[in-house]
């Protein structure tokens, strides 16, 4: 796929990641949007995508419902007078309890209901609005741990975004729209939280989402960083 042009969406924008993922595709001639829930974060980015010399359109998202993530894609739809080509449907690993945890049944599963809402509600209003414009655009699910307080539980989660970005690539397959994924890896030692590691994992990323996007035959897989 082409991305000089495309309309770009990336979420969790606030973060580290998402906001070099923000430059980087703004840097190859994106019409890049920016989301986040955090407002205040969503502005260092779009500062900082500004000082570099980048226009991008911001939105905060104010809840994962489908009713506030269906209006997000309706207002990029008229911001930019065309639909989105391409989600980077990047989300932030939650620490989940363990069996052995005291923590109950309800907390896990509210901790894994909300990755779980932040991916689908992203990806069903964006498969939509490809499929109404007949867009063959491409869905990046990414999952990413920022701290090594959230390695515990990322098998159970990955297992999740693996499984969804295998479905959904079935699914949309016949309207030309493309899905793949991008996974923690799980073996990470103490020293990967220093600044020199993390910034090399993040150039990884990117570099890897560069690829899925521009690799029209990458469709249905998962890679790990």
């Amino acid at each position: 796929m082409k991305i000089n042009n495309s309309v770009v969406v990336i979420t969790s924008a606030g973060t580290v990641l998402g906001k070099t993922l923000a430059l980087h595709f703004a840097s190859l001639g994106a019409k890049v949007v920016i989301t986040d829930k955090s407002s205040s974060l969503l502005k260092q980015t779009y500062r900082e995508c500004l000082q570099s010399g980048y226009s991008v359109c911001t939105y905060t998202l104010t809840s994962d419902s489908q009713h506030r993530v269906d209006d997000m894609f309706h207002y990029i739809e008229q911001f930019y007078n065309q639909g989105v080509d391409i989600l980077i449907n990047h989300w932030e690993n939650r620490p989940l309890p363990t069996l052995i945890s005291p923590s109950s049944a309800e907390e896990f599963s509210a901790k894994f209901s909300i990755i779980v809402q932040s991916l689908f509600s992203c990806g069903h209003a964006c498969a939509e609005q490809m499929r109404k414009h007949h867009t063959q655009g491409v869905i990046v699910n990414i999952l990413t741990n920022e701290g090594l307080d959230t390695l515990l539980g990322t098998e159970s989660t990955s297992s999740m975004v693996s499984g969804l970005t295998k479905s959904w690539a079935k699914e949309l397959n016949p309207f030309d729209i493309r899905v793949g994924g991008i996974l923690p890896s799980v073996h990470h030692c103490p020293f990967d939280d220093d600044l020199t590691n993390f910034a090399s994992i993040r150039e990884e990323l990117i570099r890897n989402t560069e690829y899925i996007v521009a690799n029209d035959s990458f469709n249905g897989r998962v890679m790990c960083c």
